[in-house]
């Protein structure tokens, strides 16, 4: 087997971070906890476990924050035991190899994702569920910081990996692999919206144009078709893809945000010293997908009294923030993480599960999101293309990680196999 990991130690952190700030080539240098290693195969440990051979796997922002070391020592999450190897690349989509016998709803051959990470109670075999895993939002989970005995071995980064059969979901033979590797992302952006649904007639803006970005922007245009949806972006080229995909308007970073929200919603837009700006009036949902200290600022003073910021970006550092609006002007500030179980047409079923389903009806279109392939060998550069997205356009990047045999004619006509070879 051989998988991407990071042997976490506070020494090659600090000393990483350190020599990272003179160049980039450190977080993959000899000191760097980061490592593509090759590991004998594990046995199938308990019952109910699957084995899965990747076929390809996207680059997520949180792969990103990890490969970088781009998170304080001192935030909530580090003060949670943690596993000193953690194995990276989780939107993948692959075929099961191997299967226990107990396990009954999926066989060898069998396409499929993985649903978030083996940490919750049903992956733990647990009778009793926590009141997060009992409601479907197993991200959540009250145990997943426990130790147990059986550890999941590799990731998407790689190419197999072993876990239990229940974080796996079959793909429906209509959604292709490029398809499925965004069914993490769109249901992280199904959660998002439902965590606080627009209604007919709302303005809403999405603050961030990335992958997460572009199908929350789809999401709440099939969620509530009589919304004004709004994004904020980055890049120009950016902006064209946000009104692909259903944004009534977009306005880039670098304009002025107060002046554009005041224009857009009919909000008064006061100043006082020193360029310490506020809008009475506003949006009524903000979706903050960046989460950083600067649009977390604007999106609470860009809400109206009584509207609703959700924090759905990783920033993984304490952050300098003034909540007053929080207080002043009755803001709701709600987080989002993950993936749930929602209703949609009087149905309960998995983000998930409704990701594929949309996809599938064509209600979320893809098409244009994975814009890099790399084999695994090539991660330096895919990194460098994921984070560097001026530069290269990027929005989804990912790995390939099967053999794939072409047929083509040769000079006289005649079929001939070219194999592309990636890591296998």
């Amino acid at each position: 087997m051989r998988t991407m990991v990071l042997e976490l130690s506070v020494p090659r952190i600090l000393l990483t971070r350190a020599l990272g700030q003179v160049s980039r080539a450190a977080y993959f240098g000899p000191a760097s906890p980061l490592r593509l290693i090759e590991l004998p195969d594990p046995p199938l440990p308990a019952p109910g476990w699957a084995r899965v051979r990747n076929r390809l796997c996207g680059v997520c922002g949180s792969d990103l924050h990890q490969i970088f070391l781009d998170a304080g020592l001192d935030v909530a999450p580090v003060a949670l035991p943690s596993h000193r190897r953690t194995y990276l690349g989780h939107e993948m989509v692959g075929e099961v190899v191997e299967v226990d016998k107990a396990v009954t709803n999926l066989a060898v051959g069998d396409r499929v994702v993985r649903w978030g990470r083996a940490e919750d109670c049903r992956a733990r075999g647990r009778r009793e569920l926590c009141r997060a895993c009992a409601r479907g939002h197993r991200v959540l989970c009250e145990h997943a910081s426990e130790p147990r005995e059986d550890e999941p071995v590799g990731g998407g980064f790689g190419d197999s990996f072993v876990t239990p059969a229940v974080t796996l979901l079959p793909v429906p033979p209509l959604l292709t692999d490029e398809q499925a590797i965004l069914i993490e992302p769109a249901a992280v952006a199904i959660h998002a919206a439902w965590r606080r649904p627009p209604e007919a007639g709302e303005r809403v803006l999405v603050y961030g144009c990335g992958t997460i970005g572009f199908l929350l922007i789809q999401v709440l245009q099939t969620l509530q078709p009589a919304c004004e949806v709004y994004a904020v972006a980055q890049f120009p080229w950016q902006s064209e893809m946000a009104l692909s995909c259903g944004a009534h308007q977009v306005f880039s970073a670098r304009d002025d945000g107060y002046a554009q929200v005041a224009h857009l919603t009919g909000a008064k837009l006061y100043e006082g010293r020193a360029g310490n700006r506020m809008l009475l009036g506003g949006l009524d949902v903000v979706y903050d997908v960046v989460g950083a200290s600067a649009t977390l600022n604007h999106a609470l003073r860009w809400t109206r009294a009584r509207g609703t910021v959700v924090l759905v970006g990783v920033n993984l550092h304490r952050m300098a923030l003034d909540l007053t609006p929080v207080w002043y002007q009755e803001v709701d500030l709600l987080g989002s993480v993950g993936h749930d179980v929602v209703t949609w047409q009087g149905e309960s079923l998995s983000a998930f599960e409704l990701a594929m389903r949309w996809m599938g009806e064509g209600r979320l279109d893809t098409r244009g999101l994975l814009t890099h392939r790399f084999p695994l060998e090539a991660y330096r550069q895919a990194f460098a293309v994921a984070v560097e997205k001026g530069k290269y356009r990027s929005v989804k990047v990912a790995f390939e990680l099967t053999l794939q045999i072409y047929t083509k004619e040769d000079d006289r006509g005649k079929p001939s196999t070219d194999t592309r070879v990636y890591p296998a």
